[in-house]
């Protein structure tokens, strides 16, 4: 693949402000960290990047321009939504494929199904695949809903990167979960899923590859490392990416989790059938939580994660064999043999 020109498309939305303690934090666009490893592993393989940012929808045209003329070379797709709006993401895909470009990653449909939370939910519940009890709202709830107790843990319905999860996110009584969805479906202008809190090891499996192709690569494990007293062990969005905060850097990675062979197998098997079950291609991350009951539950399926040099997915990679230029290079590859797979099915003109 020497040589071969990669188009690094991003949605280049400016910055996030993020409140802690009172103090407004200005965070640059998380992306760009992730865009300059990815042309650093590009260029290790002799590999030519280019980039293909997508800003504001004035800009929408000459982004289309670029993907229509990129026959010759495959887009590496880090659109995570489109100005400033997760729900797009899926239309930044849908784009691609109607100008007949190439790239890596999830289609539109695996992207939109597993933004929303509820709707993915529902499908891996009706294929066999564990969950927590959740419920979709709307409306702040007149009562609590059949199948849910106490704790229970609120969240958008169609958010990813754990945008608006914070410290409050876990409520324990029917006025806190009355409060915290009004809160969210006020902030977020969408839904909420509220769902079961599982108080145990939290657990993320990356997946790398297409058909039998495909593989589970060592599982992870956030260690919650001298939380606060009686606040709930969870992944909010002040842990994965505001460095000033506390919980930043008391939700510590662990890759390769210490765990018995016997789960290892168990969680890799649940990520591969999650994965495919969400239509997921080329790479993806399945999120999951071991109870105190022993029982294994998904929490989500996201097709889209962070594939920086320091993110999850890389140590995962890195504890399977794979440094970081190794890993860009095989998320290309899987995709360049699933488009090649594709032209040979095609069905042939008659004459």
């Amino acid at each position: 693949m020497t040589g071969r020109k990669v188009i690094i498309a991003f949605n280049d939305d400016g910055h996030d402000t993020y409140k802690i303690d009172g103090k407004l934090v200005d965070l640059d666009n998380n992306l760009s960290t992730t865009v300059a490893d990815i042309e650093g592993g590009l260029r290790a393989r002799g590999m030519q990047p280019a980039r293909l940012p997508l800003r504001d929808a004035s800009g929408l045209r000459e982004f289309a321009a670029v993907v229509a003329a990129a026959r010759d070379s495959i887009i590496f797709n880090l659109c995570e939504g489109a100005f400033s709006r997760s729900a797009l993401e899926m239309n930044v895909a849908a784009l691609f494929e109607l100008y007949g470009a190439r790239f890596t990653g999830s289609g539109p449909l695996a992207l939109g199904l597993a933004l929303d939370k509820g709707v993915a939910k529902d499908i891996l519940r009706s294929r066999g695949v564990p969950t927590p009890n959740y419920a979709v709202m709307d409306a702040a709830p007149q009562s609590l809903p059949s199948g849910l107790e106490f704790p229970l843990i609120v969240k958008p319905l169609r958010e990813d990167a754990s945008v608006g999860i914070d410290t409050n996110a876990v409520v324990s009584s029917f006025y806190e979960l009355r409060s915290r969805v009004e809160e969210i479906i006020a902030r977020y202008s969408q839904p909420v899923i509220v769902e079961e809190y599982i108080d145990g090891r939290e657990f993320n499996i990356a997946v790398l590859g297409n058909g039998a192709e495909r593989k589970a690569l060592p599982p992870s494990e956030i260690l919650f490392v001298d939380f606060p007293e009686g606040r709930p062990k969870i992944c909010c969005y002040e842990a994965k990416w505001v460095e000033d905060s506390p919980f930043f850097r008391k939700t510590v990675p662990s890759c390769p989790a210490d765990v018995p062979e016997e789960l290892k197998s168990e969680l890799q098997a649940i990520a591969l059938k999650s994965y495919g079950i969400i239509g997921c291609r080329d790479y993806a991350r399945v999120d999951m939580r071991l109870g105190e009951d022993g029982r294994i539950k998904v929490l989500e399926v996201n097709p889209n994660p962070d594939i920086s040099s320091d993110a999850g997915f890389a140590r995962a990679a890195k504890a399977s064999g794979l440094e970081y230029p190794d890993l860009i290079e095989a998320i290309i590859g899987a995709a360049e043999a699933r488009y090649a797979s594709q032209l040979s099915r095609a069905p042939q003109p008659l004459g």
